[in-house]
This record gives structure tokens, C-alpha cells and sequence, in this order.
């Protein structure tokens, strides 16, 4: 029985391991993007998967390179977080999802003071979502969150602390992905 079982497990595992492709050409983006009149450098970046199935690409961008994370949520320099999308499964509900459990986990809980921002933040994903569409969500001095898709811009926040949640999702003390977090910070 725990033969049967076992050979079970060792089948399953081969056919998830065929149809389960890795990231094709992770490159976690180019070395440097342009924000408005600033120059960001690729501070880190890695690839977020589950249940070994490679979802998106992201890095992390910033005016100066910084291995601390709370100094970088707390900054009110101007940064940005790039998602490239490679996964077939990734789409629009399951982002906003996504989102829902990132904020939810980067704010301890407390989404109440933000719930306003958070809503017009998740208006800018209610497009379609597909295989190799690429996010920009950036934090703009003066501005605030900007929203990019495919580099058309999808809405802007100005709020601090939305800014404060959201680059917590990847960086907080509860990250969505621990191993992407220390990827993103270049350690």
C-alpha cells in the first residue's frame, strides 16, 4: 500500500515537473530605469514562484543601493518595483488577490487607515492580465504611487502610506516571499 502510494507520488511529481516550465530568460530587468527625471539603479532583483511554478519576475530600483529594508519602506525618495509576469496562471483576479493578502500581511492587519487608497490602487490591475505583461509600481517624490502596464499609466495615489504598504509586500517583516526579499535587497 505505501508502495503504491509512493510510485503515486514519484508519477505525479514527473508529470508536474513536465508541464511546470521555468522562467524563460530571467533577467530581473535592465540595470537601470528612468522615473520621470530620476535614474534608478537595480537595487536586487528575483523571481516569485509557488508550489514550483514560476509567477513573475520583479526587481527592486532605487536612487542608491540598500541592503536595509525599513529604511527603504520608509524613504520618501523616489523608487520603484518591477513585475514581469510569466505565468499563464497569473491573471487579473488572482493579482488583486494577491494584492488583498500582501497589504493585508504588510500592514500587520490594519488596511483600515489606507482602505481608500488600496481600492484605487487595485483599479489600476482591472485590465486583462496576461504571459509577459510588465508592471511598473513606482514611488514618485511629489507625486506619489504611480501605476504603469506596459508603460501606459494606469493611475497615480498620492499616499505615503500606501507607498509605506507596498513596498512592504516584498520587503516588510512579513513578506510575501522571504527568499525574493533578500533577492530584491541584493543580499
Amino acid at each position: 500500500m505505501k508502495s503504491a502510494t509512493m510510485s503515486m507520488s514519484i508519477v505525479l511529481f514527473a508529470l508536474l515537473s513536465l508541464y511546470v516550465q521555468p522562467a524563460a530568460g530571467f533577467d530581473g530587468g535592465p540595470a537601470s530605469m528612468q522615473l520621470g527625471e530620476e535614474k534608478l539603479v537595480k537595487n536586487g532583483a528575483g523571481n516569485r514562484t509557488k508550489m514550483f511554478l514560476s509567477l513573475y519576475d520583479c526587481g527592486l530600483y532605487l536612487n542608491q543601493k540598500s541592503t536595509n529594508a525599513k529604511a527603504i519602506i520608509a524613504s520618501e525618495n523616489s523608487m520603484a518595483v518591477r513585475l514581469k509576469i510569466t505565468s499563464k496562471f497569473v491573471s487579473q483576479a488572482k493579482m488583486v488577490a494577491a494584492l488583498n493578502d500582501g497589504f493585508t500581511a504588510s500592514t500587520g492587519g490594519n488596511t483600515k487607515a489606507i482602505s481608500a487608497e488600496i481600492t484605487k490602487f487595485k483599479a489600476c490591475f482591472s485590465d486583462a492580465i496576461k504571459m509577459n505583461d510588465e508592471f511598473v509600481l513606482a514611488w514618485v517624490s511629489g507625486s506619489g504611487v504611480v501605476v504603469y502596464k506596459n508603460n501606459v499609466q494606469k493611475g497615480v495615489i498620492n499616499s505615503l502610506e500606501l507607498k509605506k504598504a507596498l513596498f512592504g509586500i516584498w520587503l516588510g517583516d512579513n513578506p510575501i516571499d522571504r527568499g525574493l526579499k533578500t533577492a530584491m535587497l541584493g543580499k
